[in-house]
């Protein structure tokens, strides 16, 4: 891929010593282990950018790992997107050794992130809290080789949950060799948030650019035309135009001249006006490329842009060159706009209807040119709704991915577009109404027992109704609905004896468990449960179903019958490590309810180890549920030992679940 290069060198700066002295003073104190957070504000084109790219300079020379990104507009809903660009190419450079060092520890909670979606129907779901931590250990560690600078532009259209971190790292910098420099921009609606906000609060520095002075316009001018002559009263024009605003003066000398009486005028509007007649003047394959580009978002590679453009390779590549050398790209190996405010004017100059279109494109050649799901959804959701299986399939594959990356409300927004889109299969549906009610119920949503219970209606695949009557029930359970969950397990036991033994038997714990909260009906559980588990006398031939129903059994018997240390025991081999049964049945409720029966038993330091492996295993697969009932347990078993600050934290982390 060729590298554009820059048809003249950057203006320099002029008229910014104090931030360039503080920003100097910043890195040398981070670089030296106390870490500093740096806000630099200011309007659109005031020259945030420039010093952003100064500090770069600063830091590389100082010897740190310096990364870098920038926040876009159409990726506001990308969850963890602006810090996923932040960190992705140092993570992709890693060796297998150097990802395992990396991710130890806390830091493994944040893998997932930097992890392709691939084909993956898994629907484990994790905590953003989670993920923030897991963030806050991926940087640490990496501030332990060496130090660490972290710059991020345009903040203001970062994602809530990229800012989320941003401002739980910024609170925890004062003895880590790591600095966070950001640019935001006023005036932006985006930049009133409270989290952005919050963030700039939290800066120990921030800076705030002021306009140049007219003797610095006369400099400025000089150097970007320095063919012509520039007196007082041309000075005078262009400071008074522009109050002294560096990009605002750089697009008018391109596309003014000095003319006497020249009409200069610095609107929004009117620049996007100058932009577009700069690009228009540059022929149709420019204008076609650049508004390519504006689809695409932050960069794109030549090929692709060429694609979408309808531009054979050659062609895309001398437009390329000369938007580069017009400074409406910035060089480098992939195309990506000067300014956001070109960007912009090039995007929003697109008719909806055309740039919707362009979006649709856009979906179909990242769709065929193998791209991760999340990256084809961010334009499907751009896009007029695309009747095709392979579109619901990005948006269902998009949507799990940001359920494990704690972001159970992004993932709803994909799963409603893909229901809208239509398709005749019915299983299909079924499906997508399944992960939308899974994903509605992780978000505290009412409507996920309707979609759940729709999911059902739809299909007659053993596989998708049990696993959609199950996630009802379950969820019914979560809610406290214990009687509604009882009624569910019972209908899908019934349902699925004479079909899938397994999953019958799963449906009968999940009765059980329901009935263990319930006065009328308790009796009948236990006997049911003791006729089922009456053959079961070889442990070494018990499958997982028949291993949660023998847990209710002893949870029944050492409640009830003396003694109860046998019955205890006979949990204690049923559990076995607690994670391989977790993971095969994704049951917390009978486990949970074991580990509660061993407490009360007198064996509560059996049920803190059983609770604590199944609580390693959930961090790892980020199950914020099970979390939180393998907490509760864990609590009072921490209690009964006496152990009443660690039984009070896992108590909290089991309210906050």
């Amino acid at each position: 891929m060729p590298s554009f290069a820059a048809a003249s060198s950057a203006a320099p700066l002029f008229e910014r010593e104090a931030e360039m002295q503080r920003l100097g003073q910043v890195i040398e104190s981070s670089v030296n282990g106390s870490g500093h957070t740096v806000v630099i504000e200011g309007p659109s084109g005031i020259g945030k950018s420039r010093l952003l790219a100064a500090t770069t300079e600063l830091a590389m020379a100082s010897g740190a790992d310096v990364l870098t990104t920038t926040g876009g507009e159409l990726e506001r809903d990308y969850p963890f997107g602006l810090v996923r660009r932040l960190l992705s190419k140092r993570v992709a450079k890693l060796s297998e050794e150097e990802s395992r060092a990396l991710f130890r520890g806390h830091a493994g909670r944040a893998e997932s992130l930097f992890r392709p979606t691939g084909a993956d129907d898994s629907h484990t779901l994790a905590d953003e809290s989670q993920i923030v931590q897991g963030l806050y250990g991926l940087v640490f560690n990496l501030a332990q080789l060496r130090p660490v600078v972290l710059v991020a532009d345009d903040l203001q259209w970062g994602d809530d949950l990229s800012l989320r971190f941003l401002l739980y790292l910024v609170q925890r910098l004062d003895d880590l060799p790591v600095a966070l420099v950001c640019a935001l921009r006023t005036g932006d609606p985006a930049s009133e948030s409270e989290l952005v906000t919050r963030l700039s609060l939290q800066a120990d520095t921030v800076l705030r650019p002021n306009e140049l002075s007219r003797a610095a316009v006369a400099r400025l001018l000089q150097t970007l035309m320095p063919e012509h002559e520039h007196p007082a009263e041309e000075v005078e024009r262009y400071w008074s135009a522009t109050r002294g605003n560096p990009f605002l003066l750089g697009e008018l000398a391109k596309s003014m001249t000095s003319a006497a009486g020249l009409e200069l005028d610095p609107a929004p509007e009117s620049i996007a006006k100058t932009v577009m007649l700069r690009l228009m003047t540059m022929g149709k394959n420019a204008l076609a490329l650049a508004r390519a580009v504006a689809v695409l978002g932050r960069s794109a590679s030549l090929t692709s842009a060429a694609t979408l453009s309808g531009l054979d390779y050659g062609h895309a590549l001398a437009a390329a060159s000369r938007l580069v050398a017009e400074q409406i790209f910035s060089p480098g190996e992939d195309l990506a706009f000067h300014h956001p405010i070109i960007r912009s004017a090039v995007y929003l100059q697109y008719p909806p209807a055309e740039r919707a279109a362009g979006h649709g494109r856009a979906a179909v050649l990242l769709h065929e040119s193998g791209a991760q799901p999340d990256e084809i959804a961010i334009h499907l959701m751009r896009a007029a709704p695309i009747d095709a299986s392979w579109a619901r399939s990005a948006l269902q594959l998009a949507a799990r991915g940001a359920g494990r990356n704690g972001a159970p409300a992004t993932a709803i927004t994909y799963l409603r577009r893909a229901i809208a889109t239509g398709g005749s299969d019915p299983e299909e549906r079924a499906d997508l109404l399944f992960d939308l009610g899974i994903m509605e119920a992780a978000a505290g949503e009412p409507t996920s027992l309707k979609h759940l219970e729709d999911a059902l209606q739809l299909t007659e695949v053993s596989q998708i109704r049990s696993r959609a009557m199950y996630a009802q029930g379950q969820t019914l359970f979560r809610y406290g609905r214990a009687a509604e969950a009882r009624t569910v397990f019972r209908r899908g036991a019934d349902l699925f004896a004479d079909v899938d033994r397994e999953a019958a038997l799963a449906f009968e714990a999940g009765y059980t468990a329901s009935a263990t909260y319930l006065i009328d009906g308790l009796d009948e559980a236990y006997h049911r449960v003791s006729a089922l588990a009456a053959g079961w006398t070889e442990p070494a031939k018990r499958s997982a179903a028949e291993r949660l129903l023998i847990l209710h059994l002893a949870v029944f018997r050492a409640m009830s019958n003396p003694p109860s240390p046998n019955h205890a025991k006979l949990a204690i081999e049923a559990l076995g490590d607690g994670v391989q049964l977790w993971q095969e049945t994704s049951d917390g409720m009978t486990i949970s309810h074991t580990a509660l029966a061993l407490t009360w038993c007198g064996f509560p330091t059996e049920a803190v180890e059983v609770c604590t492996r199944v609580l390693d295993d959930a961090h790892e697969r980020g199950d914020t549920l099970i979390f939180a009932e393998i907490s509760l347990a864990r609590a009072l078993a921490m209690y009964a030992l006496g152990r009443v600050d660690e039984a009070m934290a896992d108590a909290e982390s089991a309210i906050a679940g």
